[in-house]
């Protein structure tokens, strides 16, 4: 038996066994990787005939893409209705980093990103997928943010990508690293509120407009 993951929201086009299926492949292949994971093995998992799941999904490896692609898309759900852009800066951005550090605390996603990066090669368009809908839109967002702040002279930022992306790096870099290379992360949900004000106070320290 694979190590358990709370599912997440299927659609609800998707029928009870085609969803008991998906949440089979999906323990499967977030512990053991595409490679290892057969279909037999998904089957037994999800407690139904091989016979059941082709009928479903003509390959594994349209299986894995239906698979990682529901749980990339979940790097969007959330808390981001807290993500104001009208806000000021130290109020939108402390926001965006509680948002952000909450993806990183999730151990979901600890696997996800361990998987989709193991399997890059034989699916690079999983990485892509991931970074446009996930990080790399939510790091655009910041970006444009901090561009009409520039152009407002309330924050000092000639180069909004970079800054943007140095932020991120600040938020989720002291959780992101060590937990993907250890497993172990050093910091719980209960340090989300302290990094995030921390991270916040630091970037807008070094983007406040220079007085004179």
């Amino acid at each position: 038996m694979a190590t358990e993951f709370a599912p997440y929201s299927e659609p609800e086009t998707r029928s009870p066994k085609e969803a008991q299926i998906v949440e089979a492949a999906r323990r499967l292949f977030l512990e053991q990787g595409y490679e290892i994971t057969s279909m037999d093995a998904i089957a037994a998992e999800a407690n139904v005939s091989k016979r059941t799941v082709y009928n479903h999904f003509r390959s594994k490896e349209l299986l894995f893409v239906e698979v990682m692609e529901g749980m990339c898309a979940q790097f969007g759900v959330g808390d981001r209705e807290a993500i104001d852009p009208a806000d000021a800066p130290e109020r939108y951005l402390c926001s965006v980093a509680k948002f952000l550090l909450s993806k990183v605390l999730d151990p979901r996603m600890h696997s996800v990103t361990r998987t989709i990066a193991a399997e890059s090669a034989s699916f690079p368009e999983m990485g892509q997928r991931f970074w446009a809908i996930g990080p790399g839109k939510l790091v655009q967002e910041v970006t444009e943010y901090l561009a009409r702040q520039h152009e407002a002279g309330a924050l000092s930022v000639p180069d909004p990508r970079l800054s943007a992306g140095m932020f991120q790096s600040m938020v989720a870099g002291p959780i992101f690293l060590p937990t993907l290379f250890t497993g172990e992360a050093p910091y719980t949900e209960a340090d989300r509120d302290r990094i995030a004000r921390e991270a916040t106070r630091m970037f807008l320290a070094a983007h406040r407009p220079t007085q004179g």
